[in-house]
């Protein structure tokens, strides 16, 4: 099957750019013969990625292509892979896929913006500027041959060379935050876990060592083989049921056929790192997570809310800091985005990350910046008067005290 080439300026499925003229770019729509494994841009990914030493496991194409096997949502426009040759090797590459935003009415009018996201929320392979600029380029190109709205990359570090580079590169593209960054908290992990835990005084450890007696009769289970996966998946659904998450946001682990592939797909990459805690027979907590090239990603979590008081989550962020030392132990311990109090606790390094949308120039655009600014001042103001009355926390608490209450009999 022969793959299609989505860029109208580029006859013979490439484009050569006016830079060195060794180096040039393809962009290539991912179709049946990617699925399949036939397409040699497919092999040519692969390359990039496993030489990557940064590489997030997000980006390695099967990763990707069973994505794209289950999306739920209309593709609106189709999923594409750039890729950037010198001397007629693939050195880099970048995945952009379909991505809808909004439809839901709040303030004003309901927006439906179509456009991409950015997989892996980096480019791929060689990290030189002027290679990752022309990549830059192509896409700004992609935006405008297909119309779409935005290029998402979502939780992006404020500190990440990409953000730089996208603000001093030689494309078109305008960045925009739609909403504020966040805290985000990470562990560097010591070669020791008693360097680890010197990092706190002598009341909190104790405060620690206190919490986890509560539940010291729980066993941990490490998920990380495929033969785990289909058990797993249906011991976090249960306990998903039970937790806030579910009230608020729905549930959250579907225990499908596509959770089940794309796990197993991790564990056969040595790429799933998952924990259950049980109480005898009772799964009671949950973490998702996947680490690979030395960074352990904190994706998901959840704990029956009936054992609230006994800190399940705190006391399965201990117990897998202590796996983490005993088994493959990572670099990095990464918790995303957010200011929950036991990422503040155990995090040792702080940095802000949040969703940018790379934007085309024209009126489309701005209307688009103008639309979304003032929802978020609207959406601010309403939560500063409500905290400076004191009835944002009090708000909350009704709030999950109503959802309990719907849930029992």
């Amino acid at each position: 099957m022969t793959d299609v080439q989505t860029a109208p300026t580029t006859p013979a499925n490439s484009q050569t750019c006016n830079e060195p003229a060794e180096l040039k770019v393809d962009v290539y729509t991912i179709d049946e013969s990617f699925h399949r494994h036939f397409a040699a841009h497919y092999w040519a990914w692969r390359e990039v990625f496993e030489h990557d030493p940064h590489a997030k496991i997000s980006q390695h194409p099967d990763f990707v292509l069973t994505e794209l096997s289950f999306a739920r949502e209309p593709q609106h426009h189709p999923p594409v892979l750039i890729t950037c040759q010198e001397h007629s090797k693939t050195i880099s590459a970048a995945v952009l896929l379909p991505r809808s935003i909004g439809g839901e009415k709040k303030f004003g009018p309901a927006w439906h913006l179509k456009g991409y996201r950015l997989a892996g929320n980096r480019l791929l392979g060689c990290s030189d500027e002027r290679i990752q600029n022309r990549l830059l380029e192509e896409i700004s190109q992609q935006l405008a041959s297909t119309n779409a709205d935005f290029l998402l990359i979502e939780d992006v570090q404020t500190d990440d060379p990409l953000l730089n580079l996208i603000n001093k590169g030689s494309h078109d593209l305008q960045l925009f935050k739609p909403v504020p960054f966040q805290s985000r908290h990470m562990i560097e992990l010591p070669a020791t876990l008693d360097e680890y835990w010197a990092k706190f005084n002598s009341a909190t450890r104790g405060k620690i060592k206190r919490k986890t007696r509560l539940l010291s009769h729980c066993r941990v289970e490490r998920i990380t083989r495929p033969f785990q996966v289909a058990d797993f998946l249906a011991n976090a659904q249960q306990i998903s049921k039970q937790t806030w998450q579910n009230d608020l946001l729905g549930l959250r682990i579907q225990n499908d056929e596509f959770e089940l592939q794309l796990f197993t797909f991790l564990a056969t990459q040595d790429a799933l790192r998952a924990y259950l805690v049980w109480d005898e027979n009772t799964p009671i907590s949950f973490c998702i997570g996947t680490q690979y090239n030395g960074v352990f990603h904190y994706e998901e979590v959840g704990y029956n809310r009936d054992y609230a008081k006994k800190s399940p989550g705190q006391y399965l962020v201990i117990r897998m800091l202590e796996d983490m030392y005993e088994h493959e132990r990572p670099v990095l311990c990464d918790f995303g985005g957010g200011h929950a109090d036991y990422k503040r606790m155990f995090g040792t390094r702080v940095s802000e990350s949040g969703n940018v949308w790379l934007l085309r120039p024209g009126l489309r655009s701005k209307m688009i910046m103008t639309y979304f600014n003032g929802r978020l001042a609207v959406t601010q103001s309403i939560r500063q008067t409500l905290d400076k009355l004191g009835l944002l926390n009090r708000l909350r608490k009704l709030t999950r005290k109503g959802l309990k209450s719907k849930q029992q009999p």
